[in-house]
């Protein structure tokens, strides 16, 4: 690379490298199109692994320092946090499947869902970010008998590791879920 000796000289090569960027991530984009890549966010609960569909999610952030609690609430009701100027109701989700409390750490997360009339924050022990496919997930009904088997949806496996996509949307419109009065 030859040395930039002027200002319109840098600007040109910075207009360079953007042009060639941009046309990198079309190409990136179409080809992802091309091989029907299926993308959602994973996460942990106790030891196992769940995917959520991007679709059924808004953010995820790290768990707040503030909660207020609820009292006469059902002990999986973490509490009510301010989220830019929002109440934001949260609850833990591992609490609620296998009644064991999370113990939050610095690998706790809070994911808001994207269910149209139930705004909330789910507390998981950890947030692996977003995941990609080359393959949609299996869908599936589950038939087994555990708690958590009415939220799972499908799964998909990629190198060693089996993930199971957990709908919160299904938790979201689950009665003993929305009966969170004690």
């Amino acid at each position: 690379m030859s040395a930039v000796s002027s200002p319109s000289e840098m600007l040109a090569l910075l207009q360079d490298i953007q042009q060639r960027s941009q046309q990198s991530a079309a190409a990136l984009s179409q080809q992802d199109n091309l091989h029907g890549t299926w993308t959602a966010i994973g996460f942990r609960i106790a030891e196992e692994h769940f995917l959520v569909p991007l679709s059924e999610t808004r953010e995820v952030f790290t768990v707040p320092s503030q909660i207020t609690t609820v009292p006469k609430s059902q002990p999986w009701v973490y509490g009510i946090a301010n989220l830019r100027g929002e109440l934001l109701p949260l609850f833990d989700l591992k609490y609620f499947l296998y009644g064991i409390p999370t113990k939050v750490n610095k690998r706790s997360r809070i994911v808001v869902n994207n269910h149209p009339e139930l705004y909330s924050g789910l507390l998981l022990d950890e947030v692996f970010g977003l995941k990609h496919f080359q393959e949609e997930p299996e869908y599936h009904e589950d038939l087994s008998d555990s708690d958590i088997s009415a939220y799972i949806t499908g799964s998909i496996a990629q190198k060693d590791m089996h993930w199971n996509v957990f709908s919160f949307n299904k938790l979201a419109t689950d009665f003993r879920f929305l009966n969170a009065a004690a």
